[in-house]
């Protein structure tokens, strides 16, 4: 039996174009602008109702606090500038949850801060196995040594997993997404335009997985964290281990190299990071989970732990000048 599950993020299919959600991006600014409220990005977090790691919910793609939508033809855009808030639009299809989750902004942070932009259908038809666009444009300076991270804005798989490693036979991954200088989606990422700008981020998948497939659901007790990464801007992002390469494996022609190490949760971090920037990938990425379990020792993970949480977004560091970080294509594809 085959068991499928498709995730996809994708401006084309849903016909929302680039330009669509800059305009959102701007009328939503004079929105504000009529209503005495600051413009987007300033470093106001005032309109957050869901600071730190809360598990906020809304099924409307509107409402109070720090999100502002737009309607137009049917089509919204809404704009989520919450520190955490869990989005999971209304679909007769797939089901998702999208976050800004931005776990590591404190009240000594400093910078514009960063926005969720996520467009939806208010009839809810969504081709299969679809999801709204979304995008990131977020500013921070740096952090302390000890909390770098501001955050990590993602998408998530679910009501999917829990599912033992053992008994999945595939995980076929289809996305595509750019960085870019600005508060516009980019339609490339210039490597060069960012490095000047002293992005320090990465692009991955997070994954966490526990022999208790209770723990394995929950970021903060599963045993094991694996990451799949498409991209580390610089060495300030680097995954835990670095410096210290493991194994390699080449998989749709590319090359990843396993680092691993403890993060101060005392969880078993394990990341595969490419070579170099991958804008678009389209694979089974499940041998890279079957190299670990196939390793001896306990810090690797068992071919029967569970795989409890799947997510994919962009890890939030520091940069000079605002960034968007934008999903344009993204589809997970789990079969048995």
């Amino acid at each position: 039996m085959v068991f499928g599950v498709g995730l996809l993020v994708n401006a084309i299919l849903i016909a929302i174009p680039v330009g669509g959600s800059v305009g959102a991006l701007m009328g939503i600014d004079a929105h504000r602008a009529a209503n005495g409220q600051k413009p987007l990005f300033t470093g106001d977090n005032d309109d957050s109702t869901n600071p730190g790691k809360g598990n906020g919910g809304d099924s409307t793609g509107g409402g109070g606090g720090g999100h502002h939508t737009i309607t137009n033809n049917g089509v919204q855009h809404t704009l989520y500038c919450d520190l955490s808030y869990g989005i999971t639009p209304p679909s007769k299809t797939e089901q998702y949850t999208l976050n800004p989750n931005q776990w590591g902004v404190t009240a000594d942070s400093t910078g514009n801060g960063l926005c969720m932009n996520i467009t939806t259908f208010v009839n809810q038809t969504y081709a299969a196995q679809t999801a709204p666009e979304f995008s990131i444009t977020w500013q921070y300076d740096h952090g302390p040594p000890t909390m770098p991270v501001h955050g990590y804005p993602n998408i998530r798989v679910d009501n999917v997993l829990p599912k033992q490693m053992d008994k999945i036979s595939e995980l076929n991954v289809d996305l595509h997404w750019t960085y870019g200088v600005g508060d516009k989606p980019a339609e490339s990422t210039d490597v060069q335009a960012l490095a000047n700008e002293n992005l320090a981020t990465n692009v991955a998948i997070d994954m966490f997985l526990d022999a208790d497939s209770d723990k394995a659901t929950n970021a903060s007790e599963a045993n094991f964290e694996v990451m799949v990464w498409f991209w580390m801007s610089n060495e300030e992002a680097q995954p835990h281990g670095w410096g210290h390469p493991g194994i390699n494996r080449t998989l749709e022609g590319t090359n990843f190299t396993l680092y691993t190490g403890k993060n101060d949760n005392g969880q078993q971090v394990l990341s595969w990071v490419p070579e170099t920037v991958l804008e678009r990938f389209t694979g089974d990425i499940y041998p890279l989970i079957t190299d670990l379990y196939n390793l001896e020792g306990d810090d690797y993970p068992a071919k029967d732990d569970f795989l409890g949480s799947l997510s994919f977004g962009t890890e939030v560091y520091s940069v000079n000048n605002n960034v968007t970080f934008w999903a344009e294509q993204y589809k997970i594809d789990i079969k048995s």
